[in-house]
């Protein structure tokens, strides 16, 4: 501790359009049995009025029956008015209100004011509970307590209608600018406690008018697909991303207005922007894309996402040979059997798929030949499905493997379109084959489903699938879902932001005001054995918007996901 004539400077300021809150310094010569006081203020200006928060901790128990005494500078003054009242006065003890009224009772403590200039505000402690030493105290003076009162209007039909004014900031500050000295004094019996917290008073300075309306329209990235895809696709997942909010539509026609193009991308809105378009074979695919942000910025060029189709395999059709085959087949869900006529010698490559029919054609590379199921089946025989599968069939096998969530869903896209699902284990590892896929180019996804429905982004690539081998994708860790509640939140709500994970995994969270790159938050969160984590967020003072959240994970010397 340094002597007692030494002054500490603690001086907070928040400019901006009128408003401004200072904490006083500490004098220590000044202080007997207190310490860590204070006094805010909502309005430093000269002349304004404003609302105090007196904080301090007392060294010594006070008995009940003692009161505080709150004494405004020369220059001050307490106004008397209906709108101020001992609602307004509020003790907060560790954080935790104490009851008041203007009587006192067992357990109800009682405030008196003492309009005027400077005023006084006394709090006496009820007859059944006092303070212990170290509690933290702040006694609120003004419309900031759990009691005080908003406008309202009330109509009734016995008594009219009823108009409640809003409580207002009860203590008009000194004319002059400079050091002003908020006086607290503890009485138990005598005066056991006091302490001179400074009010330093300055003249608000404004900045303004400022137009802050931003007028760049979205700036849009990493298009895709950007190469080809097989001629057996039938159709493709395009995306696209921006670095804003936005809400993004596509054109076939170069040069189509923003409010023109016919088609909105399905999964669009924040920025990443999705949709599964059908294509043909043995094309080029043209798409022109153009966004608007939350703020109404258009783009007025095209982004276009380009790519072709290869054509369907082709190949010279099998010469019906002289040697009948054995005419055994089997169906997709039954089972027959028929005759067909053998083939000689079989080509490298098939005709254009066909489907099957009710009786089984002459089998390539002299095999038999494959029959029709029974008339009662749902699928023939010797033929493709009648339904659409995700990918046509070949001799390719992918493998795709990596984390996610303790028991969450986990889901494999092909070219936009779910293919197969996972469960993830208890350490949230998960493996999925796709079998007899053909060779070509596709579009894998990879995203999961939490415990509570909600989904995480999807991990998107594309490559090549050639035949007779396997391919693997390792270490595909799905990122974080996020859950926000509420959404939307009221400034002043606590914001909860929670969702599943690698069990036992550090996470780094990252919270930002759309377009505003200081309002950047890094927060930290740890997920339990299921995967769960949880943070909480104050927002009395983030500013009405959008804001945007997004989250990564890492195991000790384990797995990791990107953001």
């Amino acid at each position: 501790m340094r002597s007692l004539g030494l002054r500490f400077l603690n001086v907070i300021m928040a400019t901006l359009f009128g408003l401004l809150i200072f904490v006083a310094w500490t004098d220590i010569s000044h202080a007997y049995s207190v310490f860590g006081y204070s006094d805010t203020i909502s309005d430093s200006h000269p002349g304004n009025e404003a609302n105090h928060t007196v904080g301090f901790t007392i060294t010594k128990n006070v008995s009940p029956g003692a009161y505080i005494d709150i004494i405004p500078p020369t220059g001050f003054e307490i106004l008397s008015t209906s709108t101020f009242d001992v609602r307004n006065v509020e003790l907060v003890v560790n954080g935790t209100p104490r009851v008041a009224s203007s009587t006192m009772s067992p357990g109800v403590d009682r405030v008196q004011i003492t309009t005027g200039n400077p005023g006084l505000i006394r709090y006496t402690l009820n007859p059944s509970s006092g303070l212990s030493a170290y509690d933290e105290l702040e006694l609120l003076i003004g419309n900031h307590t759990s009691n005080s009162r908003s406008f309202s209007i009330s109509y009734s039909t016995t008594t009219g209608t009823t108009t409640v004014q809003s409580d207002i900031e009860p203590v008009v500050n000194s004319s002059l600018t400079g050091v002003h000295k908020m006086k607290i004094r503890v009485y138990d019996g005598g005066l056991i406690a006091s302490a001179d917290p400074i009010i330093f008073l300055i003249k608000n300075i404004s900045v303004g008018p400022v137009d802050t309306t931003e007028t760049v329209p979205p700036y849009r990235f990493n298009g895709a697909p950007t190469s080809s895809v097989g001629g057996t696709t039938l159709s493709v997942e395009i995306s696209l991303e921006t670095d804003e909010l936005a809400i993004c539509r596509f054109s076939t026609v170069a040069g189509t207005a923003y409010g023109s193009m016919p088609n909105t991308f399905s999964d669009t809105g924040l920025i990443v922007h999705k949709h599964v378009v059908a294509v043909v074979p043995e094309s080029i695919q043209r798409f022109y894309v153009r966004c608007i942000d939350d703020e109404g910025n258009i783009n007025i060029d095209d982004y276009l996402i380009t790519f072709t189709v290869d054509e369907v395999p082709s190949g010279t059709a099998n010469e019906e040979g002289s040697t009948s085959g054995d005419g055994s087949g089997s169906g997709n869900t039954g089972t027959g059997t028929g005759t067909g006529g053998g083939g000689t010698q079989g080509s490298s490559d098939g005709n254009t798929p066909e489907y099957g029919g009710q009786t089984g054609g002459g089998g390539s590379g002299g095999g038999g030949g494959g029959s029709s199921g029974d008339d009662d089946e749902d699928d023939s025989g010797g033929g493709f499905e009648l339904s659409d599968a995700p990918y046509e069939s070949g001799d390719g096998e992918v493998i795709i493997n990596g984390y996610a969530f303790p028991g969450s869903t986990v889901v494999i896209l092909v070219d936009g379109v779910a293919a197969d699902t996972d469960t993830a284990n208890d350490d949230g590892k998960y493996s999925i084959t796709l079998s007899e896929i053909a060779r070509g180019v596709y579009t894998f996804g990879v995203y999961a489903i939490d415990k509570r429905n909600v989904k995480s982004s999807t991990f998107s690539t594309s490559f090549t699938v050639t035949g007779s081998r396997t391919t693997s994708l390792s270490n595909i860790n799905v990122m974080p879902s996020i859950l926000v509640q509420p959404d939307p939140v009221d400034v002043g709500q606590t914001l909860t932001i929670s969702g599943y994970t690698l069990p036992n995994a550090n996470l780094n969270i990252e919270n930002q005001k759309d377009k505003v790159a200081q309002s950047l938050q890094k927060l930290e969160a740890v997920s339990d054995s299921k995967g769960l984590w949880s943070i909480t967020l104050d927002t009395s003072r983030f500013s009405k918007g959008t804001y945007k959240v997004r989250a990564s994970a890492s195991q000790s010397g384990g797995p990791s996901t990107n953001f």
